[in-house]
């Protein structure tokens, strides 16, 4: 009987212990799924609406941004800003300019392009954005995530033609530039999720103080050096996207025919 027992109280010790695992295991099972990050949903690049127009005549675009947006270290931006080079060299190219609306403001947070985007014209054909930096020192990257996602979105339903050109700026000579990695990290992250054109310059530069202070007309703003740098990266991936829209439907074109 004794025997009896004792065999009974180790059956109900084991089937207690597995009940425990059991339940353990669901509960940590269920506090994975709810904490596990999601992938992030990637829309595909869409097809060049307004930048292809460029090879047949002069096409409208518009920039937002900062002091680098305006070219503000250049000797003289109306001809030595990365935008004015970037315009001469695809002249050089396709035989037609662009003719720029630089809504860009030195001293100016993504809210400042917020408000000015609004006043973008249906008939606008790009739209490139220019800025990040001084948003690193009053937003997380969470915050500005949002307001870049939602800037994207005004632009679209301002210019629903207009192809949109996410430029990651340069980097400075600052003990605080780790900062701008976590902005950096968004512009790829929701230029990606929006389906807009990335356009990395802060890849083209040197990260070393010594070869980027040559580029530099104070700790921030590119020279004339750092703007040709800039505006020579941007060059070369335009007319990447450019000529593979062409050679597509080109390719297209002759299939079907």
């Amino acid at each position: 009987m004794r025997k009896l027992s004792i065999s009974i109280l180790v059956l109900f010790i084991l089937a207690s212990a597995g009940l425990a695992l059991s339940f353990r295991q669901t509960v940590q099972a269920s506090q994975k799924s709810e904490t596990a990050p999601t992938a992030p949903t990637v829309t595909k690049l869409q097809p060049l609406k307004g930048l292809s127009k460029l090879k047949n005549g002069t096409i409208n675009a518009v920039i937002l941004g900062d002091s680098i947006s305006v070219s503000q270290g250049a000797s003289d931006p109306s001809t030595t800003g990365w935008n004015s080079d970037l315009n001469k060299s695809l002249f050089d190219t396709y035989g037609h300019k662009i003719v720029w609306d630089n809504k860009g403001s030195s001293g100016k947070l993504i809210d400042y392009s917020l408000n000015k985007a609004k006043e973008i014209s249906s008939t606008t054909d790009a739209v490139f954005i220019c800025l990040g930096r001084i948003d690193r020192n009053f937003s997380t990257p969470e915050q500005f995530s949002e307001k870049y996602t939602e800037l994207i979105t005004i632009i679209k339903g301002r210019a629903p033609n207009a192809d949109i050109f996410c430029i990651v700026e340069p980097p400075m000579i600052s003990p605080d530039e780790s900062k701008f990695t976590g902005i950096r990290s968004t512009i790829i992250d929701v230029s990606a999720k929006t389906g807009s054109y990335l356009l990395d310059a802060w890849s083209a530069f040197p990260r070393d103080h010594h070869s980027l202070s040559e580029l530099l007309e104070d700790v921030l703003h590119p020279n004339d050096k750092g703007n040709k740098l800039m505006s020579d990266f941007i060059y070369k991936r335009l007319v990447t996207v450019i000529n593979n829209e062409v050679n597509s439907a080109t390719h297209v074109h002759s299939t079907t025919t």
